[in-house]
């Protein structure tokens, strides 16, 4: 009987463990549909055992053989004993259901800028969340219970779980997400990814533009009739960041140009292996005329051929379009009265020839994706 009683405590204790290691099993509790969100979010997949493009990289990287995985600060950072040296890359519950919990952002309280990569310094303070409302901006809210009436009625305000804090200035300008998403080089020295951000006057920030407000409560216990979308998903939803590229059209005497207006604030696609491109289609007598297609892209390498990123010295060539630029595309096929220019911008994930070489192609990241189109009738 004692040892029935034994081993069924070591199992209860076991799934305690798994529980307190998953962090956001308590925060779907009040937040089900932000944790729903969540679930199709890159945040949620950017471990290697969810990240195919990741992964393939990695697969590659010399430092696999010894098991010696140096990407757990901004890709798996709930994984803390992974990131303090303790443990080793493996798939455990965290790096396959949460690698980047809600705890790993709302807990940074600020970030500091560095020369290689960008740090992020977490809040030492326990359950201290950070966020943003603006009409509760500066505001710090904390659990209370107040009893009235002979102790019979019971008030409470704020969360039984975690204080906020809503006066962190970086939930607000988006800098809270430049620990991660602004700048890295590789052992060289070389910088292998670098968004440019340039905010300027610009109104729009990382959250603004990928966490826009959408439908939904934030939380079950007390409605709102919007909340900051938690799905943060370009490849999924690229329709939420069309309404930043725009396209216009004009006819010239021996053909046409296209602009694209780059609204955001950083390049677009300056990673290593994305590749996007402008295609344009004309439709003409119920026929398709399909021009080749323009490409933009910064190819890293050295000794002026490309390389994977961690041995990359320079840059090859670099058309990317940059942060509020308006690039001019001109075509010398004339148009003609009637006819309708479809035009689309979009990128793939990865390269297609690279997909291959890193044997990805057939998991969805060499397929174009449409980020914004538009269709344009030609008059006189």
């Amino acid at each position: 009987m004692f040892t029935h009683f034994y081993r069924l405590a070591l199992l209860l204790l076991s799934v305690t463990s798994v529980e307190a290691a998953l962090e956001n099993a308590t925060c779907k509790k009040c937040h089900p549909v932000i944790f729903q969100e969540y679930q199709n979010s890159m945040h949620a997949k950017a471990s290697i055992f969810k990240d195919p493009v990741h992964k393939a990289v990695w697969d590659k990287h010399p430092a696999k053989k010894k098991n010696n995985y140096k990407c757990a600060k901004c890709h798996t950072p709930s994984d803390h004993q992974l990131l303090s040296g303790k443990n080793k890359l493996k798939a455990n519950a965290i790096q396959l259901n949460e690698p980047i919990s809600c705890q790993a952002c709302h807990t940074i309280q600020r970030v500091e800028e560095h020369t290689k990569a960008n740090k992020n310094i977490h809040t030492s303070k326990e359950k201290y969340f950070f966020s943003a409302n603006k009409t509760k901006k500066g505001k710090k809210v904390v659990f209370k219970e107040e009893k009235s009436l002979f102790g019979l009625i019971t008030k409470t305000s704020g969360s039984p779980y975690h204080d906020i804090d809503y006066s962190n200035e970086n939930f607000y300008n988006g800098k809270i997400c430049l620990g991660c998403h602004d700048h890295k080089q590789n052992a060289k020295d070389f910088s292998v990814c670098d968004m440019q951000i340039k905010q300027g006057d610009s109104k729009e920030t990382c959250i603004s533009c990928h966490m826009p407000q959408t439908k939904g409560s934030l939380a079950n216990q007390k409605q709102s009739t919007t909340h900051a979308f938690h799905g943060v998903n370009i490849h999924r939803k690229p329709v939420n960041l069309s309404r930043y590229v725009k396209l216009f059209l004009a006819k010239t005497d021996n053909g046409f140009v296209i602009t694209i207006e780059n609204e955001a604030t950083h390049t677009l696609f300056p990673q290593p292996l994305r590749l996007s491109q402008l295609h344009v289609s004309i439709e003409r007598a119920g026929k398709m005329i399909r021009l080749a297609p323009v490409s933009f892209r910064r190819i890293i390498g050295t000794e002026n051929k490309p390389s994977v990123p961690w041995l990359a010295t320079e840059v090859i060539t670099d058309n990317t379009i940059k942060a509020l630029e308006k690039r001019k595309i001109r075509y010398s096929t004339a148009l003609h009265k009637g006819d309708e220019v479809v035009v689309a911008f979009g990128y793939y994930i990865a390269n297609p020839k690279t997909a291959k070489k890193l044997g990805i192609d057939d998991h969805g990241s060499s397929k174009f994706i449409t980020l914004t189109q538009k269709r344009f009738t030609i008059g006189q």
